[in-house]
């Protein structure tokens, strides 16, 4: 009878989503998708580390598609990628335990053919560590399933307070994202802002304090940004980065950085945004 009931037993698909915040929002959202088109259930593990050092509920409310474990620095094994770095032990535990593990090297190849991914996962129990948005989904649903904490509310809409139909947000992303710096150059964005009419107004968010002193400069009295600086290993930080999401998010048009996820999830949210890249 146990053996029958396994047989016709959907399956499951547990996620690790990794990256920064909008990777993994991405993740979880095509995760998602993936599960409601092969009837599987969702589970979320969510891991603190380096690249996003806040628990899921640190900044948000409860997903209302799946309920999202926090890991114990003890079970950060059994959920991560097998890596040189790690000398691959989480292989084992996920060959046990799932009949299916795939990272990113493999959905890289499989996410551009959905169809061929969801027969390949469909009623088996899965496991996906990502920060891709490996399956086709509707953009719409980041700001359906996001919710933020309500003190988190409570601060974008402090700082929207001041947006007005004349308000363009603006998402510069230096640092180390060298693929930013070289296809969405400051100078392009100067020359996207210049195009707009002298009654616009700009939110700036970047992870530069040069950027931001130029901009004011370039544009003087026009220019608004949060006093906060950019960090990935502080819980502030990681609320920050919320903060300024669903902020830039409520601008009247939003101009983000190519190869950057964070302004990629702000133009699905907006709807009225695009990517600025070097002529």
């Amino acid at each position: 009878m146990k053996h029958h009931m396994k047989h016709h037993s959907k399956g499951t698909l547990t996620l690790s989503p990794l990256g920064g915040l909008a990777n993994r929002m991405r993740a979880i959202l095509a995760a998602n998708t993936l599960c409601r088109e092969i009837g599987s259930e969702l589970k979320v593990v969510w891991m603190k580390d380096s690249g996003l050092n806040a628990r899921f509920c640190d900044l948000f409310q409860p997903l209302p598609i799946a309920a999202v474990q926090e890991l114990e620095q003890k079970d950060y094994f059994l959920y991560a990628p097998p890596l040189k770095r790690n000398l691959f032990i989480p292989y084992l535990s996920q060959k046990f335990r799932f009949d299916v593990s795939l990272f990113d090297w493999h959905l890289a190849v499989l996410q551009q053919n959905p169809e061929k991914l969801a027969s390949m996962l469909k009623g088996k129990n899965v496991f996906v560590a990502s920060g891709l948005g490996f399956f086709p989904t509707d953009d719409a649903l980041f700001a359906q399933y996001f919710k933020p904490l309500p003190s988190l509310v409570e601060e974008v809409e402090q700082r929207t307070a001041a947006f007005t139909d004349n308000t363009v947000g603006v998402h510069i992303r230096r640092t180390d994202n060298t693929m930013s710096i070289k296809c969405s150059p400051v100078d392009a964005f100067v020359e996207r802002m210049k195009a707009f009419p002298a009654t616009m107004n700009f939110y700036l968010a970047t992870d530069d304090e040069n950027v931001k002193s130029l901009m004011l400069k370039e544009f003087p009295n026009r220019v608004s940004s949060s006093s906060c600086k950019a960090d990935r290993n502080s819980l502030k930080g990681m609320r920050e980065a919320v903060v300024e999401m669903f902020s830039l998010a409520k601008t009247i048009y939003f101009l983000g950085s190519y190869y950057s996820s964070f302004s990629d999830i702000i133009v699905a949210m907006s709807r009225h945004g695009e990517i600025v890249t070097k002529k």
